[in-house]
């Protein structure tokens, strides 16, 4: 992983050892490298300007939801970087973190009436509309504000790549995007909108994409119906091409930046339009760990269990997409090995990060990480069992800082309240 290597026997988060982390602010916590985040944003960026004349480059939206820390979004937005939100609370994180409202575009296929109105006032790019009434939707709020809305209909390409099926969202079966007949009559719908601007199209098919021959697969389905838009009369200035780039977690094919740049530069990029991206988990998910440190080692019969103070609260992905995540030792790293359940404290059998993991050889007070755990950890984090939620960790060169605070007892159970009527 970018960022996390081993100096001296230790393994550092850029150059700051994580032991020293864990003793500055206890663990759980999560620790995000943020030369990591930079190297996968110009890596991204890079292979676009290799493969796309300069002034045909696409605009880069991080998609907020994979980690939506105002830390983490600043160090994107110094990059240049424009973001993709999914709700209200992710337009207003956007702002505080410096973006242009210009460089941010709205999905989701249930868009609220205060996000909407939001979303106008702040001026965003454009609404990716995901049905027909979205559509008639926004029209209604904008005549009510006196506002025109930017919109693009997302196409349902019935293209997926792989990954969890729960992570999947180019078929036919999915909740998301419009089928390419329902495309046209969005445009005729618009077309006589006083209060609507429809501009193009946008298209998603998924995340963590591991047959990335499925993106030239769904980029080759646009020049045709982007052909009968113009046909009908319909202006296409732009075009949305969504993300779902993978990132390594256990032995996954990676994307060939090269390549995907150069199927962009040969089947988008000649439709002439604005060319939009919406990376996510590529740009932070190898850029954080999840740093815990090992409470018992649980001897049975048949297994070893090795239980840390990291729970399913603090990462549910393993248990709720059964995705593998690498661990490793923070120091130790060449004793002998032993083979592990790696669980957590919570009450569920579910609280199992991993089965039959072969590790060095670890004790009460040892060091772990849960690795690529940078995107969609912290920010699908729960309180349950009364868990208090870990602190977020931000480490540049030998800097470090915290850019959340260990959630209190006192936070966690503020918002209670016992009614008059049960007092």
């Amino acid at each position: 992983m970018i960022g996390f290597n081993e100096k001296d026997g230790i393994l550092h988060a850029d150059g700051v050892p994580l032991s020293a982390i864990a003793k500055d602010y206890g663990t759980p916590a999560y620790v995000y490298s943020a030369g990591a985040i930079r190297a996968q944003y110009t890596a991204l960026s890079g292979a676009m300007k290799a493969a796309l004349p300069e002034n045909r480059q696409p605009m880069l939206c991080y998609a907020c939801k994979a980690n939506s820390n105002i830390a983490v979004l600043r160090v994107l937005q110094q990059m240049g970087s424009g973001l993709e939100i999914v709700s209200e609370g992710e337009l207003h994180r956007g702002l505080k973190a410096g973006f242009d409202p210009e460089k941010i575009v709205s999905t989701g296929v249930g868009k609220q009436a205060r996000e909407i109105r939001e979303c106008l006032k702040a001026g965003i790019h454009q609404f990716n509309v995901e049905s027909l009434p979205e559509l008639e939707h926004i029209q209604q709020i904008a005549a009510q504000m006196g506002k025109v809305a930017k919109v693009v209909f997302r196409l349902n390409p019935n293209v997926t790549g792989g990954g969890h099926h729960k992570i999947s969202t180019g078929r036919d079966r999915d909740k998301f995007g419009i089928s390419r007949e329902r495309v046209i009559e969005g445009f005729e719908m618009a077309r006589d909108m006083s209060h609507v601007e429809a501009l193009g199209l946008s298209m998603h098919i998924g995340s963590q994409i591991f047959t990335v021959e499925s993106f030239k697969e769904a980029f080759e389905k646009l020049p045709d119906i982007v052909g009968e838009l113009r046909e009908l009369g319909f202006a296409i200035e732009r075009l949305d091409i969504g993300g779902g780039f993978p990132i390594i977690y256990d032995d996954e094919k990676l994307l060939d930046l090269s390549a995907y740049a150069r199927w962009v530069n040969d089947i988008v990029e000649p439709l002439g339009t604005e060319i939009i991206m919406e990376p996510g988990r590529y740009m932070v998910g190898n850029a954080g760990v999840l740093l815990s440190e090992v409470l018992y080692v649980k001897e049975t019969k048949d297994r070893s269990f090795l239980v840390i103070d990291a729970a399913m609260n603090d990462l549910i992905r393993p248990t709720l997409y059964d995705a593998y995540h690498g661990i490793e030792a923070v120091s130790g790293r060449d004793t002998v090995m032993t083979t592990y359940d790696v669980v957590g404290p919570i009450c569920e059998t579910g609280d199992t990060f991993s089965v039959g993991r072969t590790l060095p050889t670890m004790k009460t007070g040892d060091l772990a990480v849960i690795k690529s755990a940078g995107a969609y950890g912290f920010c699908m984090a729960s309180n349950y069992n009364t868990r208090p939620l870990p602190p977020e960790i931000l480490v540049d060169g030998d800097k470090h800082a915290v850019i959340r605070e260990r959630q209190s007892y006192e936070d966690l159970m503020g918002g209670d309240i016992i009614p008059d009527f049960i007092k």
